[in-house]
């Protein structure tokens, strides 16, 4: 499935956002503090007028590669009838080009183990120990990706 990557505003991805990434948690939130950043930008993909994938990325040093240019990945998601369809791919690709953009060398992110199989087949790389997010309870690990 391909469709085209599009930046979205912070009302457009929330409801994803909480369907896909609280689900099975006691948290019914989803807000970041990064969401109010100058340079956060809101990545994502709509099936008609409906948010199906969405991400966003905003300059954050990585704390593990301290001293490099980084751009963090925070809030992927896309509609679980929808995973493996190739839209978090995109999503990807979308951003790593938009890191380029901004003249970074780093993306990273903050990954679920659930979904830690997806960032290493979009060529990321662990680093770190593994640790438990806070609010969700879940196991999770950094990755990075340089570009």
């Amino acid at each position: 499935m391909t469709q085209e990557v599009v930046a979205l505003t912070l009302e457009d991805i929330m409801p994803l956002r909480v369907k896909v990434l609280r689900k099975g948690t006691p948290v019914t939130h989803c807000n970041y503090p990064e969401d109010t950043y100058e340079d956060v930008i809101h990545l994502g993909v709509k099936n008609e007028n409906t948010v199906v994938g969405t991400s966003s990325w905003f300059r954050k040093e990585c704390p593990d590669l301290v001293g490099e240019a980084a751009i963090q990945l925070k809030g992927m998601a896309v509609d679980d009838s929808l995973q493996g369809s190739g839209i978090g791919v995109q999503i990807i690709a979308a951003g790593l080009a938009l890191a380029t953009e901004r003249g970074v060398s780093i993306v990273w992110a903050r990954a679920r183990d659930s979904a830690l199989g997806f960032y290493l087949r979009c060529g990321f790389t662990e680093i770190g120990p593994g640790y438990i997010d806070e609010p969700t309870g879940m196991p999770h690990h950094n990755v990075y990706r340089r570009i």
